[in-house]
């Protein structure tokens, strides 16, 4: 599944937002009235973020874990490579335990 984003507008902090159109409805909340909205600079983080964990795991994610990485999106690019980088390790390992 590819991620499908739909340009929102441009925020009070003068920076773009993008809508997941995929998952907009799932994460409608209180909270989030109109879905799971990132901010352009997010987006060069997110798609790679969710590409490479599908490959991992490989699943589609559900909703909530989306909503975490796209939370996780925000902060610098290389805490998100730590973090992927470990997601990836544990991938390693697993296919190396069952070989």
């Amino acid at each position: 599944m590819d991620i499908d984003l739909q340009y929102k507008a441009v925020n009070k902090r003068g920076r773009v937002e993008w809508i997941e159109i995929e998952i907009e409805l799932e994460l409608v909340s209180s909270l989030r009235p109109e879905g799971l909205i990132i901010e352009e600079w997010q987006v060069k983080q997110y798609r790679p973020f969710v590409h490479g964990i599908r490959d991992c795991i490989g699943r589609d994610l559900t909703e909530d874990e989306l909503s975490t990485i796209a939370w996780l999106a925000t902060y610098e690019q290389s805490t998100v490579d730590k973090i992927m980088g470990v997601i990836r390790a544990a991938y390693e390992h697993g296919k190396n335990e069952k070989n």
